[in-house]
């Protein structure tokens, strides 16, 4: 399959001054840019709705193709990649899909589809790295926003609960992803019901459980031990924990 053929067909599609073997294309309220990765085996596309950077797009073409081997060759539906910069804009991350996740060119062209990874800018708290098929579909499709550059950053979080006295649970016996909103308001709760607990998993796979006793009591259980915690507390922690979660060099 020729790739430099496919892409360079894309209606409009014009190379990117300086940067060999990249395309960009525009349809509509769509910006497409398209990089070929070292071997030309696969392709590197990034989506963008509304707003464009075309100096962002660059850079992250750039830095997914530097990195190409990392993603093609992990086997996994979703790589996230730190360390990206780039002037003027808060990413510190470029997340690329699977065929498996996103639906690029699957209509159009399915041959270009199969060999085509989905690139977009994100922030480190937004992925654990170990994200199951289901998981990233969720994410790429529903949580993220991908094709949007001017977007807040929505941190990994996989929750379960079971409240005494609004009577509200999650739904079987495994931690879901939830927005961090939701945990907040979960844990908020916990105060005067007693037997009510609220359990969350950040991004490094650390699993943090807050259980309510006799008001005002609620007790906090780590890795490293139980230990009695304010409401006030409870929430601000909670909140670091999946906002700051940062894996040790």
């Amino acid at each position: 399959m020729d790739l430099t053929f496919k892409v360079a067909a894309q209606p409009g599609a014009a190379s990117i001054e300086g940067l060999p073997d990249a395309w960009h294309w525009s349809r509509v309220i769509f910006n497409f840019d398209a990089i070929l990765t070292p071997n030309h085996r696969h392709v590197l596309e990034m989506r963008v709705m509304g707003p464009y950077d075309a100096v962002l797009a660059r850079a992250v073409l750039e830095f997914a193709r530097e990195h190409s081997s990392r993603i093609t060759g992990s086997g996994r539906p979703l790589v996230p990649l730190e360390g990206f910069t780039c002037p003027g804009w808060e990413f510190d991350t470029v997340a690329a899909v699977s065929p498996d996740v996103h639906e690029n060119h699957a209509q159009d062209d399915p041959e270009l589809h199969k060999a085509t990874w989905t690139l977009f800018p994100g922030h480190h708290c937004e992925f654990s790295g170990t994200e199951s098929e289901e998981e990233a579909i969720y994410m790429f499709r529903r949580a993220l926003q991908p094709t949007k550059l001017h977007r807040g950053s929505v941190p990994f979080l996989k929750m379960r609960y079971d409240n005494t006295r609004t009577r509200s649970r999650s739904t079987g016996p495994d931690r879901g992803l939830a927005p961090l909103p939701v945990l907040l308001n979960e844990l908020s709760l916990l105060r005067g019901a007693p037997g009510s607990w609220v359990e969350w998993e950040n991004r490094l796979g650390e699993i943090l459980r807050a259980e309510a006793g006799a008001a005002p009591a609620i007790t906090l259980r780590t890795a490293s031990g139980d230990r009695g915690i304010t409401m006030d507390e409870l929430v601000d922690l909670a909140e670091q924990s999946v906002v700051n979660a940062r894996k040790t060099p």
